[in-house]
């Protein structure tokens, strides 16, 4: 417990150290070829290397892109109260509402800010298939609302969610039970800064009519989605879903590729086209391995040996399937870490024969190892070598929980651990994984045996929920075995057979039942496991956390056996 207490404090302190000296950029985006009047958006977040700028092309920040921004302005500040000062002054007098996020639940830690114009209007998309449109609202009791939609029309029946800001939590600035705080023009009224261009205080048509976000400013329509249920998301998805691809046939694939062609989404998207190969370099050889939607062949791509992933061929028809296709390919391709499968491009002539060409890892998956441990009684506990294999994993969940926006990887279970053939840990299969622009999220996805139990019930969740499936991942490496196997076995019914996993999956939520460590494992190793496995999220540790504690465990391991060979010369 005193180890645990003190652990907390340094924590807190290092991260109050790092922290302190964060600069953020205020990037506020117009219209026109002027940076004046009311912005359409502001987006403040951390940007080390900020610089400040009067008044630019947004093409000159990203370069040229399927986003309708022309203009922009970047202010860089450390201080809080003052960056706020400067999303107000920005404003001006035009009516706004801001919202910042934070990183725990007293509000005290700022991460990121948003400003919408609070005229009522329908405004704000990242582009047309990618995008939701907002109309933010200050009404008469001072109170105010934020609803987001599907289409630009912002017509009721295309509504995707709804949030209300109470007149308390918007006066007061009190931190709400999602980690943000509210702000508003009915705030006491502060004189614009003198630098401010006061050409207008109205947005123009075109923005009145649906004005695209670009860049961060994605980030503007989703945070606010913490608080939609799953149950309502998902519906409103699937309704949407259904509906387009009711239109098409599954075997309209000309037709498909005529409407993709057509988009301006991950189709025509600077990262897929950058990443694209020659589909006749790439040759698949053999399958090795098929899911759901997908299969992967060992095949080979410039003479060099690679893993080719492609849609089954029932789900090459569908835009649906072949959008989160092209959007996983493109988080792969962001991702740049040793422990993380390396992405090699992406090939298609058609839609039939889209793929994606990734690191070939000879090792094969850490279940199949697992499985031939189990077969030939290979002893249980945790060796160096796979206390490594757990240090890499987590080195690479690290990582992803540190980038900005952090990723929730969704689906980590040993069948999506690669190894290669010293042995060596990377992370795959990133088909399920979603940038964490919100502190919590309710779209419950993953493999039910490694799911966190707020995943099973539908609750909100964050990046803990991969900090579980890890733990589950750990004990998988004690015991070879598949999760709650033994559980399955003493838990039988009224007639003598295994309980369903339904029933399993509810005692585990409940936290009756427990995946299993042996008592061959070092206790350090297990009391990790035990606690990445708790119910509670908040008693689990980070991904950081757990890196830091397996290091300690294999410096330990390393310094013993130093010491034992000395004592033997």
């Amino acid at each position: 417990m005193l180890r645990c207490v003190f652990l907390t404090a340094f924590l807190a302190l290092m991260t109050k150290v790092a922290t302190a000296d964060k600069t953020f950029a205020i990037q506020a985006t117009y219209l026109g070829d002027q940076c004046g009047g009311t912005p359409y958006a502001i987006t403040v977040y951390e940007d080390e290397n900020c610089t400040a700028t009067a008044c630019d092309s947004y093409d000159t920040f990203y370069g040229s892109r399927a986003i309708n921004a022309n203009m922009m302005t970047n202010d860089c500040s450390s201080n809080h109260t003052e960056l706020l000062q400067i999303m107000r002054d920005k404003f001006g007098n035009s009516p706004y509402l801001l919202q910042t996020l934070h990183i725990d639940e007293n509000c005290t830690e700022f991460s990121m800010a948003f400003g919408y114009p609070a005229m009522g209007a329908c405004v704000g998309a990242y582009n047309e298939s990618d995008g939701l449109y907002a109309i933010a609202s200050l009404n008469t009791n001072s109170s105010a609302s934020l609803k987001l939609f599907y289409e630009r029309t912002c017509f009721a029946n295309q509504q995707y969610m709804a949030t209300f800001v109470s007149q308390e939590e918007l006066s007061t600035h009190s931190c709400t039970i999602d980690w943000f705080r509210w702000y508003s023009s009915n705030d006491a009224k502060v004189s614009p800064a003198s630098t401010r261009d006061n050409t207008g205080g109205t947005l123009s048509s075109g923005a009145l009519a649906g004005i695209g976000l670009g860049g961060f400013g994605f980030a503007v329509v989703l945070v606010v989605a913490v608080i939609v249920r799953r149950r309502q998301a998902k519906s409103r998805a699937l309704d949407k879903h259904d509906h387009f691809e009711s239109s098409m046939t599954p075997t309209a694939v000309d037709s498909l590729e005529a409407v993709l062609r057509g988009q301006t989404g991950l189709w025509n998207d600077d990262i897929i086209t950058a990443k694209r190969i020659p589909r006749d370099k790439v040759q698949t050889e053999r399958l090795i391995s098929r899911g759901s939607f997908g299969e992967v062949y060992v095949g080979s791509f410039n003479d060099h040996k690679v893993a080719v992933k492609m849609l089954l061929p029932a789900m090459r028809g569908k835009i649906q399937h072949v959008n989160d296709f092209l959007a996983e390919a493109k988080m792969t391709a962001t991702m740049d870490h040793p422990h993380i499968v390396s992405f090699i491009g992406v090939a298609w002539d058609s839609l039939s024969d889209i793929c994606v060409v990734l690191e070939y890892m000879d090792g094969g998956e850490l279940r199949s190892l697992l499985d031939k441990f189990q077969k030939d009684k290979h002893p249980i506990g945790f060796t160096r070598e796979k206390t490594t294999i757990a240090l890499e994993v987590c080195h690479a969940l690290t990582y992803l929980h540190s980038l900005s926006p952090p990723i929730i990887h969704r689906d980590l279970k040993s069948r999506n651990i690669l190894l290669n053939s010293d042995m060596k840990a990377k992370l795959s299969d990133f088909g399920i994984s979603r940038e964490r622009l919100d502190i919590t999220m309710t779209a419950g996805v993953g493999t039910s045996l490694w799911m966190a139990p707020e995943v099973m019930l539908g609750e909100r969740y964050d990046d803990k929920a991969d900090v579980f499936s890890f733990g589950v991942v750990l004990s998988e490496l004690d015991v070879h075995t598949l999760p709650y196997a033994r559980a399955k076995t003493e838990n039988l019914d009224s007639k003598g057979n295994p309980i369903p996993d339904s029933i399993l999956l509810q005692r585990v939520a409940l936290g009756i039942v427990k995946v299993e460590f042996s008592d061959a494992s070092p206790e350090a190793i297990v009391d990790l496991g035990r606690a990445c496995t708790s119910v509670y999220p908040t008693e689990r540790p980070t991904a950081a956390e757990a890196l830091y504690k397996l290091q300690m465990i294999l410096s330990r391991k390393k310094s013993s056996r130093t010491q034992s060979a000395e004592s033997l010369n």
